[in-house]
């Protein structure tokens, strides 16, 4: 019966459906970040019972896992049903497999299949949350019996064995809840828990708002519609090598890559669920900020509802680049930099670790440094006084220590870049006007239109209130001194359009500050309503370009989007950025598989390199060679001398003929004997190439010094 009933749901109910759903209950990565997340929601926010179920919830997870993984599954020794039945439909490794005759015995994990870890867990988890509350098994049980479904049709486990997880889950989770429920009712006795004020509606559509943005944002990072940025795949490869500094950034991005990659796996979610991390805390903290500032829930709500209305956010909360830390820093810096100068001393301590944390994510943060500075030596001379903000000052100096050891023993490199970053040895009067306009432009498209004539009203309104308003000070000061800096550059080279949005996070609180102070007149209200729908069209347009693809009315396959008669060229679409690096990567896999000493790969943009490295199935390392561009983070860590002797392979973007050129050059210059083409990767969307890869083979590398005084090619 057990195998009948293991082979009806593995073969007999299997379809295209069920294949994509299905395996991803059995994912536990894919609840390790959120659950960690709301577990330590509960545990800072809930009320006692909760936090009372949290603590069960621990002690139930690790009865029910050790006694599976360690007791159970070593005394009954049942071999996994791939492991002892032929034609097992076996999904391991994000891929579906027939287990076949000659691999049965040879189970690699070396595993028991009695009883269901998985199940045992669920079960458990559910049995807790029905001690909190019955109105969770709704929930609950549909839950644990998709997860249960899950193993057996991934191959993994017999019916029986889910049945046994079930009740082993369902015991330790009733345990766990009864003792722990006990101890903290004795615990507890005659200690009333202190009465809750009743929530504000604002606060509470607030956390509904909150909760939606968090949905939103998991849901498009989990279905992975986009593969990962090349500077966002840079990244992951730094974090697989730890350092106290890297050439172009400070260290902070790879450390919390690692730390979630470390917690879920090397997928694209899990590395992008840094940035609807940080995009969530930035949210609550402007949402704590302005309620400090204008005392009105109806404001701190507003400013929340303009933050979710500029297109910056849209990007930023689902693309782990460095700009979604800085962002979260610098709010919580300036969070923590209000309640110090109003009366919090402690929140010295926190100021100085959020402007450590901030320069470890990027410099920029110092710029807030300044910002501080002048409110304490123009507005409130007071804090100078105490020990406070020095203490700050000391802390954020101590997170930087290691960031400025790793620059002193590189010659400064990263300083150096960074005050290097978009100069032009050429200059002009147009040029420089050019510039300037670039960078006012691009505040447009970042933040909407409509959002930044606000954003500008409300700054001039503050600053007519310098004098009598401490807070209309601070908030100007947070938001003028990054944007006149980044103006000021913008006359002397190319600046980015991002580069000020942390300007933008006073300009919010000030903007919700001013606007609630008086009721205003229906064509004011009008203007901030059509500015916030036109910041999320643009948001929701940002994450929707498929749609441009379809409607393209093209039978044949072509390199311009046809609409009509509008020919585009998609280039000017920036979400093409994501797009290439999976399919470069399953064309690598192919000719390093099953290969006993397998090429290396190499490219001639470090992007690409990162974007190998990840895809390439087994993430081998891989190599960047250029001496046209810039120095970066592969140039430090080399390697080029162990691969002497070694065939290669070559990635470079392009058709065919220029990969014949690309081999000629490499051939004639000495690096390699010979080479020859062995396919050229085309990417579509819909029925529009939007790139083109070459992949070629080069034999026997020489040992080529590649220096940027050497040959190009």
């Amino acid at each position: 019966m057990n195998e009948f009933l293991f082979r009806l749901i593995n073969d007999g109910i299997k379809g295209r459906f069920l294949d994509q759903v299905l395996p991803v209950f059995s994912d536990r990565n894919y609840i390790a970040l959120p659950g960690f997340a709301l577990f330590v929601l509960a545990l800072c926010f809930g009320a006692r019972r909760t936090r009372a179920c949290m603590a069960a919830l621990v002690l139930a997870l690790l009865c029910s896992g050790i006694g599976s993984e360690n007791l159970f599954k070593n005394l009954f020794d049942r071999p996994r049903p791939y492991d002892a039945l032929q034609g097992v439909h076996v999904y391991r490794g994000n891929a579906w497999s027939l287990s076949e005759t000659h691999a049965v015995g040879e189970d690699s994990k070396k595993s028991h299949s009695f009883p269901s870890t998985h199940a045992a867990n669920v079960a458990a988890a559910a049995v807790v949350f029905a001690f909190l509350s019955r109105k969770t098994l709704w929930a609950s049980i549909p839950i644990a019996l998709l997860v249960g479904l899950s193993r057996v049709y991934t191959g993994h486990h017999y019916p029986g064995d889910v049945l046994a997880g079930y009740l082993w889950g369902a015991v330790s989770g009733t345990v766990a809840s009864i003792v722990v429920l006990g101890i903290t009712r004795r615990a507890w006795a005659g200690k009333p828990e202190p009465p809750r004020q009743p929530m504000p509606a604002d606060r509470k559509t607030f956390l509904w708002l909150l909760a939606l943005w968090a949905f939103v944002n998991f849901a498009f990072v989990y279905l992975g519609r986009f593969g990962l940025a090349e500077d966002e795949a840079q990244y992951w490869d730094w974090s697989r090598r730890f350092a106290l500094g890297y050439y172009s950034k400070p260290p902070m991005i790879a450390y919390v890559i690692r730390i979630l990659t470390h917690a879920a796996g090397n997928k694209e979610w899990v590395i992008r669920s840094g940035a609807v991390f940080c995009s969530l805390g930035t949210l609550a903290l402007l949402y704590a900020l302005t309620l400090r500032i204008a005392k009105r829930e109806r404001a701190a709500l507003m400013a929340a509802c303009v933050t979710l209305a500029m297109p910056f956010t849209w990007a930023g909360s689902v693309l782990m680049t460095i700009d979604p830390l800085l962002v979260f820093f610098w709010t919580l810096a300036m969070y923590a930099f209000h309640r110090a100068v109003n009366g919090e001393p402690k929140m010295w301590w926190l100021t100085g670790l959020a402007l450590g944390l901030g320069m470890l994510s990027k410099y920029t943060i110092v710029v807030l440094v300044v910002s501080f500075a002048l409110y304490l030596l123009l507005v409130d001379r007071a804090p100078l006084k105490t020990f406070g903000p020095y203490i700050g000052l000391a802390v954020m100096l101590a997170c930087m220590s290691g960031v400025i050891h790793w620059n002193a023993t590189n010659d400064w490199v990263s300083f150096r870049h960074t005050a290097s970053i978009g100069a032009d040895a050429s200059r002009s009067i147009g040029k420089t006007l050019r510039h300037f306009l670039e960078y006012a432009g691009g505040q447009l498209g970042i933040v909407s239109p409509i959002l930044f004539g606000l954003f500008v009203w409300s700054m001039t309104t503050l600053a007519r209130q310098w004098r009598r308003n401490r807070d209309a000070a601070f908030l100007f000061l947070c938001c003028i001194v990054l944007f006149a800096f980044y103006a000021a550059v913008a006359l002397t080279r190319q600046a980015q359009p991002n580069w000020p949005v942390c300007s933008y996070l006073a300009a919010i609180p000030g903007l919700a500050w001013v606007w609630t102070k008086r009721e205003r007149g229906p064509q004011m209200r009008k203007l901030l309503v059509a500015g916030v729908l036109l910041g999320c069209v643009i948001g929701v347009g940002s994450r929707s370009t498929d749609l441009i693809y379809f409607l393209s009315d093209r039978s044949d396959r072509s390199d311009r989007i046809h609409l009509g008669r509008l020919s585009i060229n998609p280039r000017i679409d920036p979400t093409n950025r994501l797009i290439g690096g999976r399919e470069v990567g399953a064309a690598l896999g192919k000719y390093i598989e099953n290969e006993a000493d397998p090429p290396f790969i190499f490219t001639r943009r470090y992007q690409l390199t990162a974007w190998a490295a990840f895809y390439t199935p087994g993430r081998p390392r891989t190599y960047y060679a250029n001496p046209e561009e810039r120095y970066n983070q592969y140039d430090l860590w080399g390697g080029w001398e162990t691969l002497v002797g070694r065939d290669a392979l070559f990635v470079a973007g392009g058709d065919e003929a220029s990969a014949r050129e690309n081999i000629a050059k490499l051939v004639s210059i000495g690096a390699f004997e010979r080479g020859e083409c062995l396919e050229i990767v085309r990417v579509y969307r819909g029925r529009t190439l939007i790139k083109q890869f070459s992949i070629s083979k080069l034999h026997h590398y020489s040992g080529y010094k590649w220096t940027k005084n050497a040959e190009k090619f």
